[in-house]
């Protein structure tokens, strides 16, 4: 097994860990190939490099060495080649990045003995109506917003031709079940497990209750047209600003064909997951009393 490492090139924890993670994989022997963007930050004269798009064609497992934006990035530079992920946490929540830095030697014995599975996340593909060329992918959501525009503006939203609503709220998030614990969970929006063939569609701060958080089947096509005063709005895939939007102008989400193929090995819960992170409460140990 040849691994690809992709890290974080803004992180000093990255940068401070990699170098012994990079020693310890060649006295190993483990066959790897190390992105060639952080050779002016650490010194990688030792080893193989690639650029980063070029680690696609080179790796059979990617570890990606940062946090859940890392991950997210890794993601988007994979699709083309759907070459599995690991995400190595080094940074904060790391829902996507689930291997502790303490874990990962372990881990890696685990690729190199194949002592793991391979999920298949749903990706998001993006374009704008005007320029259907340029396509965006994402694993985590698609959100238009009002930018810096102080008032809310209104985003008309269709599903396969079928009109649903006009939502007027400060913007829309389109998620993935994976990317259901993001953005769409702090708007009001529910969990899905990452398995769910759907979409979550969540109103930001909408101007009246009504406007419900709003899951549909995996397969829709979301088409959303801009209608703002301040003449445009704000398109991100995955928390990276990818366009501006005219008013009047619209944009099509739609399940990618290309997956996102996640590395999980032996242990892992997704319920687990959320209770670590969302620090839920394991047992109840108290007495039940019966209210008189």
């Amino acid at each position: 097994m040849h691994l690809g490492i992709i890290a974080n090139r803004s992180k000093q924890q990255v940068l401070d860990a990699l170098p012994s993670v990079l020693q310890w994989l060649s006295n190993q022997k483990i066959d790897f190939t190390v992105a060639s963007d952080i050779g002016d930050l650490i010194d990688l004269s030792k080893y193989d490099t690639v650029s980063p798009e070029q680690m696609r064609d080179r790796a059979d497992v990617v570890l990606s060495f940062g946090g859940d934006g890392t991950f997210l990035q890794t993601a988007r530079l994979m699709v083309p080649s759907g070459v599995p992920i690991v995400g190595i946490n080094l940074g904060g929540f790391g829902y996507l990045a689930e291997v502790t830095y303490e874990q990962l030697k372990e881990r890696i014995k685990d690729l190199i003995s194949g002592n793991y599975v391979v999920q298949e996340r749903m990706m998001l593909e993006t374009y704008a109506e005007h320029d259907p060329a340029t396509k965006f992918f994402g694993l985590n959501d698609v959100v238009i917003d009002k930018g810096g525009f102080p008032r809310a503006i209104h985003l008309e939203t269709t599903l396969d031709d079928d009109y649903l609503n006009t939502f007027t709220a400060d913007g829309l998030i389109v998620s993935t079940p994976t990317g259901s614990t993001g953005y769409s969970l702090s708007s009001g929006g529910p969990i899905l497990e990452p398995s769910v063939d759907g979409m979550i569609i969540s109103p930001i701060s909408p101007h009246t209750l009504a406007h419900r958080p709003l899951v549909v089947c995996g397969n829709r096509c979301v088409r959303i047209k801009a209608v703002s005063e301040a003449g445009e709005v704000m398109v991100a895939v995955d928390g990276q600003r990818v366009m501006q939007l005219e008013s009047g102008k619209a944009i099509t989400i739609t399940p990618a064909k290309k997956l996102t193929r996640v590395v999980v090995f032996h242990g892992y819960s997704f319920y687990g997951l959320l209770r670590n992170k969302l620090r839920w409460r394991t047992q109840y140990k108290g007495n039940l009393e019966r209210e008189a």
